[in-house]
């Protein structure tokens, strides 16, 4: 999921600075210069969450494995911890976090849920 979610973030970025220069080259400086802003927040805020040290329980919860685990998978150099302090409290990156192979969701598959919803 994390990479997927990269790859659209970069994708809209992308998207915005094309349409900033579009803007631009059709007069539109003040538009163009604020949706390039807009392309550079958005890119900041992703990579601020996406850097983001977390505890061991958030990170867990994150990731959909238990705490203990993500401190094994830590232990063992797996992923990509640092103990902080005297306290030896581990933070690990979001960007750093392992993801669980997800579960196959029970009910109708969502192309039948579309289906029913008129949705193509």
């Amino acid at each position: 999921m994390s990479a997927r979610l990269q790859a659209w973030i970069e994708g809209q970025v992308a998207g915005f600075r094309d349409r900033a220069g579009l803007l631009a080259l059709y007069g539109a400086i003040e538009a163009s210069a604020s949706l390039t802003q807009a392309a550079e927040d958005l890119e900041a805020s992703f990579r601020a969450w996406w850097l983001d040290e977390l505890t061991i329980s958030t990170a867990a919860v994150e990731a959909g494995y238990s705490p203990e685990r993500l401190r094994e998978l830590v232990a063992e150099g797996r992923v990509a911890g640092r103990r902080e302090g005297e306290s030896g409290v581990i933070r690990v990156r979001r960007c750093d976090l392992p993801s669980k192979p997800a579960r196959r969701p029970s009910g109708p598959p969502l192309n039948a849920v579309a289906a029913r919803l008129g949705i193509k």
